[in-house]
């Protein structure tokens, strides 16, 4: 098949154009910064530059492409509500309006566990498919979390005029993660790093590559037309099992102590507070978006996908840390200091 990947040079999307050429499947990549198609390099794949905010960008990058797979969205950890609605869901917009004008025969829409509503999701501790999402999702993700269930809805709106299937992955990680995974084992290398309460969470980690194929299944099999699949690993790991496994691997000794939650909270508030007032592009220190991830015990059932794809997480927890330690080491010898 002939496939496009928006947000080709970011983190999921690059691993998804490397799947697919491994496959043998003709990518086309969507490229919006030429100075970073190095990640692509090698890979055999139809650069063409675009933008999803750019609608008149898209229409030589959709025609004759049988599958979009759409990764593009704004995933930093701190920007204004302007930014993320022009480029998660506007964007989303733009692709779907030119997927069906493409006459595109299957459109896989990469969302996030982060739709969920928070209150279900903690009330229950396991969510499915089916669990509810509310207008903001997972509220402690903030912009973030709101903008992708406005964008998974945009896709939900298109279902009657084209195939659609959406992947809502839990906590990606693996090389080439630059948004969460090196500035949390910095954070945890401080000597003033703390744990959010006493509990251990379920934490979902899922293998960069894993997620890639699970959205390749639902590309191709039949069964997922106009269905979501949660992306999460087959067994339950808890946050601290995780991220202790990968400092031991990264030789980084692990905080030792925790603070009660709402002491957190109030830690987190002051932070985000100054970081608004001062006016700061890159995430203060603490955020109610890491605690929840070190510290919100949710399960995500990945039975649905197991079921009608026939997809079961592949790489095993020590394969997957020593991969991305490896590539720590590489790309991030700063988190060493």
């Amino acid at each position: 098949m002939l496939a496009l990947v928006t947000g080709a040079t970011g983190f999921l999307g690059s691993h998804l154009v490397q799947r697919l050429r491994e496959a043998r499947h003709q990518v086309r990549a969507l490229v919006r910064d030429p100075k970073k198609t190095q990640v692509l390099d090698g890979m055999g794949a139809e650069l063409i530059h675009g933008d999803v905010t750019s609608p008149a960008s898209l229409t030589s990058a959709v025609k004759g492409v049988e599958v979009i797979f759409h990764a593009a969205a704004l995933v930093a950890g701190w920007s204004n509500w302007s930014a993320y609605l022009a480029t998660t869901v506007q964007g989303t917009e733009n692709v779907l309006t030119a997927a069906l004008h493409a006459s595109v025969q299957r459109f896989v829409h990469v969302s996030t566990i982060r739709v969920y509503d928070d209150r279900h999701a903690l009330k229950h501790g396991i969510v499915t498919e089916e669990s509810p999402q509310g207008e903001r999702g997972f509220r402690h993700f903030g912009h973030y979390a709101r903008a992708k269930v406005m964008a998974e809805a945009a896709v939900w709106r298109y279902q009657d005029r084209m195939p659609v299937t959406v992947i809502r992955p839990a906590w990606i990680y693996g090389p080439r993660d630059e948004v969460i995974i090196p500035p949390m084992i910095r954070y945890l290398g401080d000597p003033s790093a703390f744990w959010p309460g006493s509990v251990d969470p379920c934490a979902d980690p899922i293998y960069v590559t894993d997620v890639a194929d699970c959205a390749i299944a639902a590309a191709i099999h039949p069964a997922g037309v106009n269905q979501a699949y949660n992306a999460a690993p087959h067994e339950r790991i808890t946050a601290r099992v995780f991220l202790r496994q990968l400092c031991d691997e990264l030789g980084i000794k692990m905080p030792t102590r925790s603070m009660p939650y709402f002491l957190s909270s109030g830690f987190a508030y002051f932070w985000e507070t100054w970081a608004m007032v001062t006016m700061r592009r890159t995430p203060p220190p603490v955020t109610h978006a890491g605690l929840a991830m070190l510290s919100a015990d949710v399960r995500h059932d990945p039975t649905k996908a197991d079921c009608d794809l026939g997809w079961r997480s592949k790489v095993n927890l020590s394969d997957g840390i020593q991969q991305t330690a490896a590539w720590l080491r590489r790309c991030h010898p700063e988190v060493f200091r």
